[in-house]
């Protein structure tokens, strides 16, 4: 039971995150920065039982010239091999709000945080409302 509410708690702040990446993406296409980075690496998440998922790990300079690096949020590499060019978008004086440039990326990713937000909140709320 406990674990009901557990989830009914968490669901609203995964929304809510949603909600967050989901500004950040509009202002990125608004105001973001644009430019060339390169993929470096994968990195490798292991889960039990599962497939593991590959998160691209990419470089890119600055406008003022200074490296960053970041990792995708998203899993998936198709079409983004290690040494291949990345699109990225990122806020000017905020490299770290850094994401790729790419429309299926950034609505998937939007996308997922909602869809787990939202079953993580309803779920609960259903089997509450049947007395389970």
């Amino acid at each position: 039971m406990w674990l009901l509410w557990l989830f009914l708690l968490a669901g609203p702040v995964i929304i809510g995150i949603g909600i967050r990446e989901a500004a950040l993406q509009r202002r990125l296409l608004r105001e973001g920065i644009r430019t060339d980075g390169l993929v470096v690496r994968h990195r490798i998440k292991q889960s039990l039982g599962k497939k593991p998922a590959y998160f691209a790990v990419v470089n890119f300079v600055d406008a003022q010239g200074n490296q960053h690096e970041f990792e995708c949020n998203v899993s998936g590499v198709k079409g983004l091999p290690v040494s291949s060019r990345a699109p990225v978008l990122y806020l000017s004086g905020a490299p770290k709000s850094a994401r790729l440039d790419l429309s299926s990326k950034r609505i998937g990713g939007t996308v997922l945080v909602f869809t787990i937000g939202i079953v993580w909140t309803a779920l609960p709320i259903w089997l509450l409302s049947n007395g389970h």
